[in-house]
């Protein structure tokens, strides 16, 4: 476990600056990330795509089809991007399973030599939570191509990950009434991402989790029993005892809604701090940026998640 230490903001992006699309995870389908390419390059950016996005495993018996690329070929192409200069961002072309069989050998010093914005969620939770524990760098829960950018964003979504990568502060989200499960307001530091990453990386050398912070979830696909479980053993491993506010986005293929919300009351009704449901981010696209690692204020009487700091270094 961590302290609540704000995590290092990494260099902003701007809509002219380059990215480089990387895939440490499953396989992408070309044509889905060629439109989200050429939607990035319409606002101006420079976008490169790592050669193995479009890669499956295949050959002898001990290759996995659901990887994009062999684990020696994933890791080699990450390695000479991160080390590379010339990229201002890092994105995804999705996530699915594959970024944990890597962690334990990513250049993290690369990354803390030349701090610049990681984006990505699903699978990608597993990379931020290294680059937290190994860096202490802040990273971005945030859009990939083969979903948000090839749907495209809305307005007020694309806007705000412009003004947040580009260190405008401070920036207010406002929600609804309707998706307050528990009142109070709380200020701390944000962290979290996909459910199912976290609870598979406790008790390993990448367990990021802020005692004393705002915990952000959500996952995909996961019968309600199994979302049940992973709830449970953070609840018994003690990680829900000081945590001073928890953001939940939005659930894809889960349960029926009627189950879900029987859960979520179940686990955090009484909770005695702020509890906010359906948030914009998870598998559903359209991701709201979160910054990893940075001050969040979370009031349920206002009806608003605040960061009153810049989630990016000076320019």
């Amino acid at each position: 476990m961590t302290s609540s230490d704000r995590l290092r903001r990494p260099a902003p992006l701007f809509p002219t600056g380059t990215a480089a699309v990387l895939a440490i995870s499953s396989p992408s389908e070309k044509e889905r990330i060629v439109a989200a390419q050429a939607n990035l390059e319409k606002r101006g950016m420079q976008i490169t795509l790592a050669e193995n996005l479009f890669a499956r495993v295949n050959g002898n018996p001990t290759d996995r089809h659901y990887l994009a690329g062999a684990d020696d070929n994933r890791l080699e192409e990450v390695n000479r991007f991160l080390r590379a200069p010339e990229w201002d961002a890092f994105m995804f072309s999705r996530g699915g399973y594959g970024a944990m069989r890597i962690l334990d050998a990513i250049d993290y010093h690369a990354i803390a030599r030349n701090p610049r914005p990681i984006i990505g969620y699903s699978d990608i939770t597993a990379l931020h939570q290294a680059v937290a524990v190994r860096t202490g760098i802040s990273t971005f829960h945030g859009p990939m191509l083969n979903s948000d950018f090839f749907s495209g964003l809305s307005p007020l979504v694309d806007r705000w990950f412009w003004d947040m990568l580009s260190g405008q502060a401070p920036l207010t989200w406002d929600f609804e009434e309707s998706q307050v499960l528990s009142e109070g307001r709380a200020e701390g530091i944000l962290f979290g991402g996909c459910l199912s990453l976290t609870t598979s990386l406790m008790g390993t050398p990448f367990d990021y989790w802020v005692d004393d912070g705002i915990w952000f979830w959500e996952d995909v696909g996961e019968p309600l029993y199994k979302l049940d479980r992973m709830l449970t053993h953070l609840r018994l491993s003690g990680r829900f005892r000081s945590l001073q506010g928890v953001m939940i986005g939005r659930l894809k293929d889960c349960a029926a809604a009627e189950e879900i919300d029987s859960l979520l009351s179940q686990f955090f009704g009484d909770a005695g701090i702020p509890v906010v449901r359906d948030f914009p981010f998870g598998h559903h696209g359209d991701n709201l940026l979160l910054p990893i690692g940075a001050l969040a204020i979370l009031d349920t009487s206002s009806a608003t998640l605040q960061f009153p700091e810049p989630a990016v270094a000076a320019h």
